[in-house]
């Protein structure tokens, strides 16, 4: 029987399975995986783990990650538990308040590696409990492998070596973490990856949707595809200058960083997943629509991002009437219509830029 201490991870995807095994020490910490994916779980249990692999200075590292145990979501409690040093939650935020149950009487603390401070707060209401922290996942890891990898293990993940950053009122974990204030988290860490990752990353994704590419890498190969991703990192680059909360140097060196990362064909990183769940992506306030809102408060034009909030329009609507031909018909002023119309966004000034937007030749 092992003696090292245990940490659940709930969402055995691209960050609980693909990143945090690289982040958490697999010497004194072993793992339970909770998903509700029962081709995951089944997988594990038979294998008893998976291979991981992480892009570093152009070559891919590999490691077996041991799975300590694994479960459905349905079937584990955490409360059973009380050798646990840690939950992790990777499920995205729409789906946070679905692990309540497994979590409830946890008597150790839940960190969230979710793309929304605001999870916590809805997960600490539906458990009441104070032990749940937000943590900052700066890092592209992908839900799949290559094709020779997957060949090898159909569990195999790809990830880069990207950085985690976690609210230094949580317990600390032996690993690769930075703990850091909860101030630091939220208006220098948290702001540069909702504005200067998660804007031109998931633009980068609708615009290869648009043209039929399989992986984010492909989309930074095409020269016009590439000036608009660019383009829209630069216009978030001179909002977030313009508001005099950052160091410029350190906003700088993030927009170059993501760039590159944008770029790493090592990755595998399919367009399918950061481009899922587009309406989440469009909200008011957030990546999308609030980078807009951002630039617009600055008097900077964000016409790269018009581009980019059009190619999520166009992705949304479609995936919504993706079996019925006759709607899929309807002209682009319409889909944006109907789109906007179901996020609640009722600013004509803006429904105007973004249909501009459309007009780029990217989408004829």
């Amino acid at each position: 029987m092992s003696n090292k201490e245990m940490i659940a991870v709930i969402g055995a995807g691209a960050i609980g399975r693909g990143f945090l095994p690289w982040k958490i020490n697999t010497e004194k910490y072993d793992f339970i995986f909770i998903d509700s994916n029962p081709k995951i779980i089944d997988g594990m249990n038979k294998n008893g783990g998976f291979l991981a692999f992480k892009s570093h200075n152009g070559k891919l590292e590999e490691k077996f990650v041991r799975a300590h145990g694994a479960n459905l979501i349905s079937e584990f409690k955490a409360a059973d538990y009380n050798t646990l040093s840690a939950i992790f939650i990777a499920v995205g935020p729409d789906n946070v308040k679905k692990t309540a149950n497994a979590v409830k009487g946890a008597s150790c603390p839940i960190i969230l590696c979710e793309n929304d401070p605001a999870a916590v707060e809805i997960l600490r209401a539906e458990i009441g409990s104070d032990q749940i922290y937000f943590a900052i996942p700066d890092v592209i890891a992908s839900n799949t492998a290559s094709d020779e990898n997957l060949l090898r293990d159909p569990l195999a993940v790809h990830t880069e070596d990207g950085l985690f950053f976690v609210d230094e009122r949580a317990e600390k974990l032996d690993g690769d973490i930075e703990y850091i204030s909860a101030d630091e988290l939220l208006n220098k860490e948290w702001k540069a990856k909702l504005f200067l990752h998660n804007t031109p990353h998931c633009i980068a994704a609708y615009l290869g949707a648009v043209r039929g590419l399989k992986y984010l890498h492909e989309v930074m190969e095409h020269p016009e595809l590439r000036e608009i991703v660019i383009g829209s990192m630069n216009e978030m680059l001179n909002a977030l200058k313009s508001e005099n909360k950052n160091n410029p140097a350190f906003l700088e060196w993030y927009a170059a960083k993501e760039i590159e990362r944008f770029s790493d064909q090592l990755l595998c990183d399919p367009i399918s997943r950061v481009a899922r769940e587009p309406y989440r992506k469009l909200q008011p306030g957030g990546r999308l629509i609030g980078a807009a809102e951002l630039c617009d408060s600055a008097n900077i034009d964000f016409k790269n991002i018009s581009v980019g909030i059009a190619g999520a329009v166009m992705y949304a609507y479609d995936s919504e009437f993706s079996e019925d031909p006759a709607a899929l018909s309807a002209s682009k002023k319409q889909k944006l219509s109907h789109v906007f119309s179901k996020i609640g966004l009722k600013n004509p000034e803006m429904n105007d830029r973004i249909l501009s937007g459309l007009k780029h030749s990217v989408f004829d």
